[in-house]
C-alpha cells in the first residue's frame, strides 16, 4: 500500500481513487510533471512548480489549486509517510481537467494526483544507446510542446522502434527535419567544447534540467540538423533523473 494524495486529501492507492469520466482519462486532456527528491527534499521544487503551474494554464486554461508552500508540504509528507527518505525518490504531480459533461468542454475544476516511489541515484544511470527516429515528429512551433501533456504516444512508439533496431533510447526529429529531443528528455550536443539544445520553438519539452543548465553553463539555443548531430564531439540527453547523461548512435 502506498499513500498518494488527491484533491486535498491524502488517500490509499489501493481502491480506485479517480473516476472513469475524469478528462486525463477519456480524452488525455491533462499534464504531469516528474521531479527528483534527494533523502526526502525536493530537488529544484520551485522550478518544478513553476512548470506545473505554466502547463496547467496553457494546457487547460487553469490556475493550480495550491500555492507552492501547500505543494511542497504535501510532497513532503507523502515522502515522509511513504518511507522513501533514505535516498532518491520520483515525486509525480499529474493535473487533468477532471470531470465535463462533454469531450472537448472547457474545464472547470482540475484534478490533481500526487505520488512517490523510490528511484535510483542518476548517477547508476548508463549511457544511453539512441537511435535515430524519424517517423513520429514533434512539431516545430507548437507551444503545446513546451508543456508536459500527458499523450505520451508518439514517445512510446518511438521508443519501441528503437529497441526494434538494437537501441535503448529513441532520438525524435521535428516537422523541420531538425533534431528535437529523447522521449523522456531534452538533446543538448558539444562542440568545442559549448554546449548546445534546440530551442523551444523547435518543439520540445521546457525541461527543468534545460533551464538549469541553460541558466548555469555557456549555452547556446540552435537548430541542429542530422548532419550536425552526427558530427557533434558529444551529445547528451537531460531530464531530472538522469542529470547530463552521454550517449552513442546506433545508426
Amino acid at each position: 500500500m502506498s499513500l498518494i494524495y488527491l484533491n486535498g486529501q491524502f488517500i490509499d492507492d489501493k481502491p480506485p481513487v479517480i473516476t472513469y469520466r475524469d478528462s486525463g482519462f477519456t480524452t488525455g486532456i491533462g499534464i504531469f510533471d516528474s521531479m527528483l527528491a534527494d533523502k526526502g527534499t525536493l530537488v529544484h521544487g520551485k522550478e518544478h512548480y513553476e512548470r506545473i503551474i505554466h502547463d496547467v494554464r496553457t494546457v487547460m486554461g487553469l490556475t493550480c489549486p495550491m500555492g507552492f508552500e501547500k505543494f511542497e508540504e504535501n510532497c513532503l509528507k507523502l515522502l515522509q509517510d511513504n518511507k522513501v527518505t533514505h535516498g532518491f525518490a520520483r515525486v509525480r504531480s499529474t493535473v487533468t481537467g477532471g470531470v465535463v459533461k462533454a469531450p472537448l468542454l472547457p474545464a472547470h475544476t482540475a484534478t490533481v494526483l500526487i505520488e512517490v516511489a523510490a528511484c535510483p541515484s542518476p548517477e547508476k544511470i548508463e549511457p544511453a544507446r539512441c537511435v535515430i527516429v524519424t517517423d513520429f515528429p514533434r512539431i516545430a512551433g507548437c507551444v503545446l510542446e513546451n508543456c508536459k501533456r500527458l499523450d505520451y504516444s508518439r514517445s512510446y512508439a518511438a521508443r519501441r522502434q528503437a529497441e526494434k533496431n538494437g537501441g535503448n533510447e529513441a532520438i525524435l526529429m521535428n516537422t523541420d527535419g531538425n533534431i528535437a529531443c529523447g522521449t523522456t528528455s531534452n538533446l543538448f550536443i558539444e562542440e568545442n567544447g559549448i554546449l548546445i539544445t534546440p530551442p523551444l520553438s523547435d518543439g520540445v519539452l521546457a525541461g527543468v534540467t534545460r533551464r538549469k543548465l541553460i541558466e548555469e553553463r555557456d549555452v547556446r539555443e540552435e537548430s541542429i540538423s542530422l548532419e550536425r548531430l552526427q558530427s557533434a564531439d558529444n551529445i547528451f540527453l537531460t531530464n531530472s533523473f538522469i542529470g547530463l547523461r552521454p550517449v552513442s548512435l546506433v545508426n
